[in-house]
């Protein structure tokens, strides 16, 4: 009995202990925990920045999901991927953050209570082997956090998650104000303000997280004071050397600046070139470097454009590859402003040269250059592509640079020039004249069309001008797009081979060595057998 009694008192013991093993183990592993990412860009993995985002809570953060059940594809599994997101955000928040979920679908108190985050409805078409309707429903998410709240309305894509839902976070609990990117207008620049297209997508970008101002160097105020970045993007007219000596002096006191000058603007209706007078050179050759008065062209690496193709009797507009449009390499990989980017388009684009030696104690990094097999023409005199099949006289061959950053201390371009006159006439004392910039930073590409095309670099570029580069390598997670590798059609005929013969090859010696196993075996046992009968 006292034996009996000994066992169950240990099997009793052992099972707590068990479980208090499991516990602790829970426990210990809500806080800290071991994943195995495997891609090759860590994108099932939080960044870094992420995390410091995260570090940085202070109080409880709260996510309010509201979503519907049921959806069919391609929502299907949006809900079970934010949710994961918020529970790998969860994990690095110290404890603080909490998470919600609910289907406010046909509740009126959780619709009520959705509608008040800012979460409205969206329509979605369902589809059943009966019918097809559109629904409402409800693919939101808040982040409460104090008195303050961020919201995405509608989580419609997950490949951007982690950055939005960061992005929010860093809203939350930064205590700083949005900072202020300006753009120059009255020289014929592109209205980033109220363009269409690929200027919208970026006013749309910039304004979440940047207060957007227009510019105007020309204007008595000149450039107020709350600009800390400034962009310079294809002036069609020339500066007046009162905007110069404005534009200058804003680099001078600090504030950074992205140049984007156009050389060669394109006549599509008569395929002939247009060269664009800006009287920028002098000043950009005073701060180290100069855009190059010539157009590259690349035969082989380039973008295409819709030209008017004749077929037969008609005239159809076709996409025709471009060689006045390269596809250029991005160099400096880990520079944040080009950090995820392998290539990029730069239309008509003109070579970038920097000084040297690079004045003062200035540093510059080449973000991107031409292909080898590209070249650099001066003085085209036509834009049509059928142009440039061939190498054209004069053509200068080799990889040259087409955006260019600089980092360090400038020298104003009107340090030993008079300052001039104001718009209205009236006399500048220069009492306030800066020759000698503080720290910052200068971007300069020899193409402005470009900017439309490269999208990622654009908000890269803001953040790293602002020197806020907390979401640039969470961004960067999302543009590389995995490609296979161009392969020679000869060694793709041994691949495909090789795919075929494998399998039949392999099943072929296993059973070769299953047949010779057998045989063996076979043998071993005659050989026994006739053992065992001398024996008798």
């Amino acid at each position: 009995m006292d034996l009996r009694r000994s066992l169950l008192a240990n099997t009793w013991a052992q099972l707590l202990l068990v479980f208090g093993i499991v516990i602790a183990a829970n426990t210990w592993s809500s806080g800290t925990f071991a994943r195995l990412d495997l891609t090759a860009d860590r994108v099932y993995s939080l960044d870094l920045s992420t995390r410091a985002l995260l570090y940085r809570l202070e109080k409880p953060l709260l996510a309010k999901v509201y979503f519907t059940k049921g959806l069919q594809a391609p929502y299907n599994n949006h809900e079970q991927v934010l949710i994961d997101k918020l529970e790998d955000f969860r994990a690095y928040s110290k404890g603080l953050m909490d998470i919600e979920v609910a289907d406010p679908t046909g509740l009126k108190e959780l619709t009520e209570e959705a509608q008040r985050f800012g979460i409205e409805p969206i329509q979605y078409r369902y589809r059943s082997s009966q019918v097809t309707e559109l629904k409402k429903v409800y693919m939101g998410v808040a982040l409460v956090y104090g008195d303050r709240q961020e919201v995405l309305p509608a989580v419609t894509a997950t490949d951007t998650l982690e950055y939005e839902l960061a992005r929010a976070v860093k809203r939350l609990v930064s205590e700083e104000g949005p900072r202020t990117v300006g753009w120059t207008l009255g020289n014929g620049e592109p209205n980033l303000l109220t363009g269409g297209g690929p200027l919208e997508r970026i006013r749309n970008s910039l304004t979440e997280e940047y207060n957007l101002q227009g510019v105007d160097p020309n204007s008595i105020d000149g450039i107020p004071e709350e600009v800390d970045a400034l962009f310079v993007v294809g002036p069609q007219r020339p500066f007046s050397p009162r905007a110069q000596y404005e534009v200058d002096q804003f680099l001078m006191r600090g504030g950074a600046l992205a140049m984007f000058v156009t050389n060669t603007k394109p006549d599509m209706r008569t395929m002939q070139p247009q060269s664009v007078v800006h009287n920028l050179e002098a000043m950009m050759g005073k701060y180290g470097v100069q855009v190059n008065r010539d157009i590259v062209v690349d035969r082989a690496r380039n973008g295409q454009m819709n030209l008017p193709v004749r077929q037969g009797r008609y005239m159809v507009r076709m996409p025709v590859n471009y060689p006045l449009i390269p596809r250029v390499d991005v160099t400096a990989t880990e520079h944040p402003t080009v950090r995820g980017l392998d290539t990029m388009l730069f239309p008509f684009v003109s070579s970038v040269e920097l000084a040297q030696p690079l004045p003062g104690d200035l540093e510059a990094t080449i973000l991107a250059r031409s292909t080898e097999a590209s070249g650099r023409i001066r003085g085209i005199r036509t834009i049509d592509p059928q142009a440039y099949k061939i190498v054209a006289p004069g053509e200068e061959r080799g990889a040259w640079p087409v955006l260019v950053a600089l980092d360090g201390t400038f020298e104003s371009a009107f340090a030993n020039r008079s300052i001039p006159t104001r718009t209205d006439g009236s006399a500048d004392d220069g009492a306030g004249r800066i020759r000698e910039s503080a720290p910052t930073r200068l971007v300069a590409a020899g193409s402005a069309d470009f900017v439309a095309n490269n999208v990622s670099f654009v908000l890269n570029l803001v953040d790293w001008l602002v020197q806020d580069e907390t979401l640039v390598s969470i961004r960067a997670k999302q543009v590389r797009m995995p490609q296979l590798d161009k392969i020679e059609p000869s060694d793709a005929r041994i691949a495909k081979a090789a795919n075929l013969l494998t399998g039949p090859l392999l099943l072929f010696l296993f059973g070769l060595a299953r047949w010779a196993s057998r045989r063996r075996g076979a043998g071993v046992s005659e050989t026994s057998s006739v053992s065992e009968e001398v024996g008798q």
